[in-house]
């Protein structure tokens, strides 16, 4: 059974958050590629890459911009969904969603 989803348009976004979660979503995306090249590829620092994977919250921005997260992305060859899964939506939560939104706006 094909899985269908709904890719969110990023076009209008200009941030994306960071978080712990999204910390140790892009070192397990970058496996064994050290952050040199990744920071290589993607054209930032290396310090940058350091910042968002540390684990200690001082250290980790609390969002980055959508150029830097598409780069880092183009940089491990992974759709930016991949990154951010919340831009790829399940149509059944995406049912569920505006179910939701339809039912608040009726209630009000």
């Amino acid at each position: 059974m094909t899985k269908e989803v709904v890719l969110v348009d990023i076009s209008y976004i200009s941030r994306f958050a960071w978080n712990e979660k999204m910390a140790k979503r892009l070192k397990e995306m970058r496996g064994k590629i050290s952050r040199e090249a990744l920071a290589a590829k993607a054209g930032c620092s290396r310090s940058f890459i350091h910042n968002l994977e540390w684990g200690n919250a001082a250290n980790r921005p609390e969002s980055i911009d959508k150029e830097d997260a598409l780069a880092i992305c183009n940089a491990l060859e992974v759709p930016i969904w991949q990154l951010y899964p919340a831009l790829a939506l399940d149509i059944n939560n995406l049912q569920k969603i505006c179910s939701n939104i339809l039912t608040d706006v009726n209630t009000m």
